[in-house]
């Protein structure tokens, strides 16, 4: 089940560590919601042109913002303010730790509008700023399955209840590969427009293994065997063996599995007896990436079948040695 986000406040975005705010002016403002993912630089805006000035948008000043503003004086500069606060934006923030201008800070007060300093330069604070508003205003959804790295691929695991899944994780996490979410993997689209994987903070380093309980992989294994989240590459199906099933003997289908609205390449594994499937999915992985490389697959390799001869045909001679 997918769900959609309608804002965020902007006391939220304040307390991202990463964005190295260390002043605000305008603290009432915070409460103001921010309804678009991505940061918006004034650019002719701040010369009157506004019509593209959305005011859902974070607004970023950096060094050319906070000179033009400086370019001007009296009256014009201060049309220019009001004019562009009076769009009633959620905030602002100003790179490079440059010192907002008294002016600045009234006309903003005005209408309600937060002026947030960063240490940040203006590059690094929109590229931060912009993946986190990404990831949290895009649609997320969760689905049943162990999420894992393996040989630096994201790698859902689905299957039945019961079916080992849990367990085969638990083998290749032995191997040395990385847990992301155990039972549950919530998806998203990133700024790249990439599907991306992450655990429930709730059950973020668990494993739920039958005959041991719950297990905290990041104790056990250590740090190194955990990851926070992982952009996914395949999909990996494991079902129950059934004999009537006709199963791909060739390397030759080609399933897709959609999430999101984007086709993620899936591999069918059926379980049976005596199967190492911790194994399996290794070599699974190294064909799937083989094939990434252009390699040719077994059907590829042999190229097209000739055709069959005709009735009556003479019969080619025989060159091998032996019998004919």
């Amino acid at each position: 089940m997918s769900k959609e986000v309608k804002g965020i406040q902007l006391s939220q975005v304040r307390a991202l560590a990463p964005l190295k705010i260390v002043r605000v002016f305008n603290e009432r403002g915070l409460a103001n919601l921010v309804s678009h993912p991505r940061p918006q630089r004034p650019g002719l805006g701040l010369t009157g042109y506004l019509k593209h000035i959305h005011a859902g948008r974070i607004q970023i000043f950096g060094k050319t913002e906070a000179g033009y503003l400086a370019s001007l004086k009296g009256e014009e500069r201060g049309r220019c303010l009001r004019n562009y606060f009076a769009l009633k934006l959620p905030g602002v923030i100003v790179a490079e730790s440059i010192e907002p201008e008294a002016d600045w800070i009234a006309a903003a007060a005005r209408h309600n509008t937060p002026l947030l300093v960063s240490e940040l330069h203006t590059a690094p604070l929109i590229s931060r700023l912009n993946a986190y508003l990404y990831q949290y205003f895009s649609k997320t959804i969760k689905l049943n399955g162990v999420l894992m790295d393996i040989m630096g691929q994201g790698v859902l695991i689905t299957g039945a209840s019961g079916i080992g899944k849990s367990e085969t994780a638990l083998e290749l996490v032995n191997k040395g590969y990385q847990l992301i979410a155990d039972d549950v993997a919530e998806f998203y689209i990133d700024s790249n427009d990439e599907l991306v994987g992450r655990a429930n903070e709730v059950i973020k380093n668990l494993m739920e293994v039958r005959g041991l309980g719950i297990i905290n992989v990041n104790d056990i294994f250590g740090a190194s065997a955990v990851l926070d989240e992982k952009r996914l590459n395949l999909v990996i199906n494991l079902e129950k063996w059934d004999p009537k099933k006709k199963y791909d003997r060739l390397g030759e289908d080609n399933l897709y599995f959609k999430i999101l609205g984007l086709e993620v390449p899936l591999i069918n594994l059926p379980v049976g007896p005596g199967r190492n499937l911790s194994t399996i999915i290794e070599v699974a992985l190294r064909n799937f990436l083989a094939k990434k490389a252009g390699r040719l697959t077994y059907l590829e390799s042999r190229g097209p079948a000739a055709p069959p001869a005709p009735p009556g045909a003479p019969e080619e001679p025989h060159t091998g040695g032996g019998e004919p």
